[in-house]
């Protein structure tokens, strides 16, 4: 019997629902289903009182009363509960804001579905209302933006994005400084998710190459990769020298890789080195 026991609380904690730290709701009265849909069994947890827009609880308190109730459920990282009145408000032109600016960034995202919730009750919502977000939005699937009232007084909303994003990843394992192309490199859809950084959702239109050793099936952000250096390390350049309007070249090595207008050393056939900015494709101008 203890070990039936034993199994079946290992089965319910397997398929624990994990609890949110923010709700709607309409009804004053909380039901198990209103946290957890799918759950299957319905009972009473709260009951928030009358006036109430808002109201917070311990979460403690709420799993305390599912596993009265024969149920477990995760809390993860949420200490408290909020429970905000459903406003009758359109977010529409909310969600058509955030829709267009991640179109912007990401003109070939496929957007499933918008959710905005407020931190608080919203009674109206001026037609001419604009979010404030962070400027790393795009990096992630959720976060929390402002409004600003007539009043001037900010008012925060938390939103959640579905959306589907192709993405380049590597097909192979590359080497530092291995070029950039469609031969080492997938284009795959993936759910949006937080990146560290913009996820490349296509080939850049510069030549550029991998700044580390990454494994077959990487994701690909801008961070993993840098231009291509117009100039490479051990490279014969072609070097410019000007005296008024006489122009004078020769040929010398590059002792250092360099971008655009990067000074670098040159080493001369002579094997004296000097300084020369770089002005084109393996072309520097003797500083």
């Amino acid at each position: 019997m203890k070990i039936l026991l034993l199994l079946f609380a290992f089965f319910l904690h397997l398929n624990a629902f994990e609890l949110q730290e923010n709700y709607e709701f309409e009804d004053p009265v909380i039901h198990s289903q209103d946290l957890f849909p799918n759950i299957p069994k319905s009972f009473e947890i709260l009951k928030i009182p009358e006036g109430k827009t808002q109201y917070r609880i311990d979460a403690q308190v709420i799993a305390k009363t599912f596993e009265l109730n024969g149920i477990i459920i995760e809390l993860g990282k949420t200490r408290f509960v909020n429970f905000t009145k459903r406003s009758a408000v359109d977010f529409s032109t909310l969600k058509l804001q955030l829709e267009l600016m991640l179109i912007r960034k990401y003109p070939s995202i496929q957007i499933d579905e918008i959710t905005i919730l407020p931190r608080g009750y919203l009674e109206s919502l001026g037609k001419e209302t604009r979010g404030v977000f962070d400027e790393r939005f795009y990096q992630h699937p959720k976060g929390t933006f402002y409004i600003l009232t007539r009043e001037g007084v900010r008012r925060y909303l938390d939103y959640s994005v579905q959306a589907t994003l192709p993405v380049l990843h590597t097909n192979q394992k590359v080497s530092r400084k291995e070029p950039l192309s469609g031969f080492n490199t997938i284009l795959k859809p993936i759910p949006l998710q937080t990146f560290k950084d913009k996820p490349l959702t296509s080939l850049p239109d510069h030549p550029s190459r991998f700044r580390s050793v990454l494994k077959a099936g990487q994701v690909l952000t801008l961070r993993n990769i840098e231009e291509v250096p117009m100039v490479l390390k051990n490279e014969k350049v072609i070097v410019e020298v000007r005296n008024g309007m006489v122009v004078v070249e020769f040929v010398a090595t590059a002792t250092q890789e360099g971008l655009l207008y990067d000074i670098i050393t040159i080493q001369k056939s002579d094997g004296k080195r000097a300084k020369a900015k770089v002005t084109g494709e393996k072309r520097v101008e003797l500083q």
